[in-house]
């Protein structure tokens, strides 16, 4: 009787966690770097450093040695007193570097008009700096484990690259799916607003469900590799 209470106990703990979480937004992290049995990567494999393209081509997914970074094309028209008015000069291949050091490229659209595109960069993993984070392979994909700023959990992404396809997937934020796994040990706790789930697998088995469970993981965007 007292197993059967605690049971239900715990039961009704994810129920209000669930629905306490469907009030807000959610956080889902690691209690430690994922996956806890597989070693630090120095840098990824040199068959795998490419720019890989979304199907837009208005995007890409660079992987370096030691770092990951997204590109996104980004472009605006602007009419030639626009042009005219720029603090900065053209130089005589019709590009200008602007105050955050992005190179841009100027082209006339019309007679009256141009448009400016320049091009936007953001990490999303390093092995290096201050935010340095730890790089694992496990069941052919890579994780990229990056600290949490202020706590000591992680946040885990993963690339999964198979021939000229990469596929940037990261932990989904479906609650009832990730209660009702089971896949591992989670804690849930609630501030500011945000629910907080942290899965902490620590045997192999637990390893196992986490990478295997496709439920549990949502895909950013997949990329084409182009050179």
């Amino acid at each position: 009787m007292r197993k059967a209470s605690r049971l239900a106990g715990a039961g009704w703990a994810m129920l209000a966690a669930l629905l306490t979480a469907c009030e807000g937004g959610v956080e889902v992290t690691f209690a430690q770097p994922f996956p806890a049995q597989a070693a630090d990567m120095a840098a990824f494999p040199a068959r795998h450093r490419a720019v890989y393209t979304a199907p837009d081509s208005s995007r890409s997914l660079c992987v370096g040695r030691t770092a990951v970074w997204r590109q996104e094309l980004q472009s605006i028209t602007l009419d030639r007193r626009q042009l005219d008015s720029l603090p900065r000069r053209l130089t005589q291949d019709s590009t200008y570097q602007d105050e955050k050091g992005r190179l841009h490229y100027v082209r006339l659209v019309t007679q009256d008009s141009v448009r400016d595109s320049w091009l936007l960069q953001d990490t999303i993993f390093t092995l290096a700096g201050p935010n340095a984070g730890k790089l694992r392979r496990f069941q052919g994909r890579y994780y990229l484990n990056v600290p949490k700023a202020g706590d000591d959990s992680w946040l885990v992404q993963r690339l999964e690259i198979e021939g000229h396809r990469l596929s940037w997937q990261t932990l989904g934020q479906d609650t009832v799916r990730l209660l009702a796994s089971e896949a591992a040990p989670i804690r849930y706790h609630r501030a500011k607003g945000i629910s907080h789930f942290r899965l902490a697998p620590s045997t192999p088995q637990q390893t196992r469900r986490v990478g295997r469970y496709a439920g549990l993981w949502q895909t950013v965007e997949n990329y084409q590799r182009r050179h």
